[in-house]
């Protein structure tokens, strides 16, 4: 087996937090190197905020981070704050702006972040290991890792009768080497299974629990949520035909976005429940619904899917997403606007009535589930004049307000944005992000349990703990 050179520090991951922490390392003068499964490193950040890299936040607070020990987050945030963060990427280069309060690089370009880490590492010697993939570390004096490199000999094949130059295909490699690496500080900064990138395959979880370490079970986080039937319910069983019924409907609406409140609803077997709420656009999908608001409380119906998918089926409860198309809008007061509405236009079919209220796709779906036909004034729904217009709008109301569906489960990884989940910060030092099991270990970034809201804080986190895990290992060397 061939052996590299030694080096004071080993970080095994090459992505933001990784990263920050070489630099940071690099900066007080530690001899540390970075080894990276991809043939970049930073490849991920490029996908980050809509490849502009929304990389902190103004607003912060416990809310925004999830997992089993949230407060940790606020822990670190008391020492590497926004302020902190900005004044780090200042000294990268980089020029920040403010929307909102969320904070991009002026060029408003990811690229420019993941460059603006390549080059200062370049400039402070750090040696970078790339397509080299972490395969075993053990604790002996030092740290042993073991590792398998891979020398890329193109970025794919090009295909034939083409003449575009433009290249298919997975990139082309070497067969692997085995190479070994000593240090005396290992920081691992693998990150999770989240993205569709080369190299978010979890392999981290398996390092730290060979070192014993426990992770908690990974799920998909800000991610799509996926609707039918009612796969775990026990309480309810649907029909082949309501499951048919509920997806045509579904993918009717595909393509609407409109804005709305959305909760989840988590009910167990044993009728204990849990809701979560978010406001702002969805997207209906041929499969169940998209945006910030779904992909916010998407955790929470993996993280239960997943306890579930683990107990037997007697164990399991049910899932449903509750949209109110209204929320500022109290359910009498929209039925008090609804029969003005059709006493304003009584001449008007239902479909045409409620024309500029929501989308149109929109409309006919409630009109479908209020049991009212799109074709017939309200009014003449059943023959009724004016009670049967209040009716109808009380229908509709209902609808509006309380627009419910199963949840069946979410996309996977490669769809998802973070992973929720990972190492177990019970077993961490928080304020270092050292191990409590093995000295001179640390996890920091994506694969610690902590999972960031929309909005920069998954970054945040990054940087916070690679910036602790540096500094901590700056003052171990010192003494």
């Amino acid at each position: 087996m061939e052996t590299e050179k030694k080096h004071e520090v080993i970080i095994v991951g090459a992505g933001a937090a990784g990263m920050i922490a070489a630099v940071a390392l690099a900066q007080q003068g530690v001899d540390v190197a970075l080894l990276e499964a991809n043939d970049v490193p930073g490849k991920k950040i490029l996908a980050t905020g809509n490849g502009k890299c929304n990389f902190t936040n103004t607003f912060q607070s416990e809310q925004c981070y999830r997992g089993q020990q949230p407060g940790a987050a606020m822990e670190l945030l008391k020492r590497y704050d926004v302020a902190y963060v900005l004044r780090f990427f200042e000294g990268l280069g980089i020029l920040a702006k403010q929307r909102e309060g969320y904070w991009y690089p002026n060029s408003e370009q990811a690229a420019s972040v993941r460059e603006a880490f390549a080059l200062r590492l370049f400039e402070l010697s750090v040696p970078i290991c790339v397509n080299t993939h972490v395969d075993q570390i053990r604790k002996e004096k030092n740290f042993i890792i073991k590792a398998s490199c891979r020398e890329k000999l193109s970025d794919g094949r090009k295909t034939s009768g083409k003449t575009s130059g433009k290249k298919t295909g997975k990139p082309l490699f070497s067969q692997s080497r085995e190479v070994c690496f000593e240090a005396e500080y290992v920081v691992l900064a693998t990150g999770g299974c989240a993205g569709n990138v080369s190299g978010a395959d979890g392999s981290g979880y398996a390092l730290a629990e060979s070192l014993g370490h426990r992770v908690v079970l990974p799920v998909p986080a800000l991610v799509q949520l996926k609707i039918g039937g009612q796969a775990h319910s026990a309480k309810q069983a649907w029909t082949q035909a309501d499951a048919g019924r509920e997806k045509r409907a579904w993918q009717a609406l595909a393509g609407v976005r409109t804005h709305a409140k959305l909760s989840l609803c988590i009910e167990d077997v044993d009728g204990t429940r849990q809701e979560h709420s978010e406001r702002g656009e969805i997207l209906f999908t041929d499969y169940g619904l998209s945006g910030i608001p779904t992909m916010q409380l998407s955790r929470f119906a993996a993280r239960k899917l997943a306890a579930w998918g683990q107990a037997k089926k007697a164990q399991c409860g049910k899932i449903e997403v509750l949209l109110d198309f209204f929320p500022d809008t109290s359910e009498n007061d929209l039925q008090r606007m609804l029969v003005s509405r059709f006493q304003t236009f009584p001449g008007r079919t239902a479909r045409d009535a409620l024309i500029g209220l929501l989308p149109s796709k929109l409309n006919a779906a409630l009109l479908e589930k209020a049991g009212l036909l799109a074709d017939i004034a309200p009014a003449r729904q059943s023959g009724k004049g004016n009670d049967e217009a209040a009716r109808c709008a009380e229908m509709l109301a209902r609808c509006m307000k309380h627009f419910a569906a199963p949840v069946c489960g979410t996309n996977g990884f490669e769809n998802a944005q973070v992973t929720a989940g990972g190492v177990a910060l019970c077993e961490l030092h928080v304020q270092t992000m050292e191990s409590k099991l093995v000295g001179g270990l640390y996890a920091i970034g994506e694969l610690a349990d902590i999972d960031g809201t929309c909005g920069g804080y998954n970054l945040q986190w990054a940087w916070m703990s690679g910036l602790a895990a540096a500094e901590a290992i700056c003052r171990r060397k010192k003494k």
